[in-house]
């Protein structure tokens, strides 16, 4: 076998390899913690905006979810509702004052409710979901 060389040759050297390895593991563990985190800030005023949107998709869904439960044949509801944007204000010229409000635009939507499992049921809720929201079949998961 041979002898180690260099460093290695005395216990005092290996000691001082292997700590310097856990030091090089704990810096890039902690490197993976910063950058891993979050990539991008979030602005200040953001949870006031996700609680707004959050609002209009709540009210939404327990409009909808009452409209459902009006259907005959249909039990317990349960609906969520995706947007695809926020909500927009469009200024005039060059005044500050707001011309009007977009409101956000409905990506799809999920409803599980009982009484599902019958087909006419189901085309029921559909409809209503498609009629409601103004999107399309292709849109709307019913399901039970």
């Amino acid at each position: 076998m041979e002898k180690p060389s260099g460093i290695f040759k005395t216990e005092k050297g290996t000691k001082i390899i292997f700590a310097g390895g856990i030091v090089l593991i704990i810096i890039i563990f902690l490197f993976s913690l910063d950058h891993g985190g979050s990539k991008t800030e979030e602005p200040a005023d953001h949870p006031a905006v996700l609680s707004e949107i959050d609002e209009y998709e709540q009210r939404l869904e327990e409009r909808l979810a009452e409209i459902i439960k009006a259907i005959e044949g249909t039990g317990e509801v349960h609906i969520m509702i995706t947007l695809e944007r926020t909500e927009e204000n469009v200024y005039s010229g060059r005044e500050t004052s707001v011309a009007a409000t977009i409101t956000p635009t409905v990506r799809g939507a999920l409803v599980i409710c009982e009484g599902s499992e019958n087909v006419i049921i189901r085309q029921k809720v559909t409809d209503a979901v498609c009629k409601v929201l103004g999107i399309s079949a292709a849109r709307v998961c019913v399901t039970y």
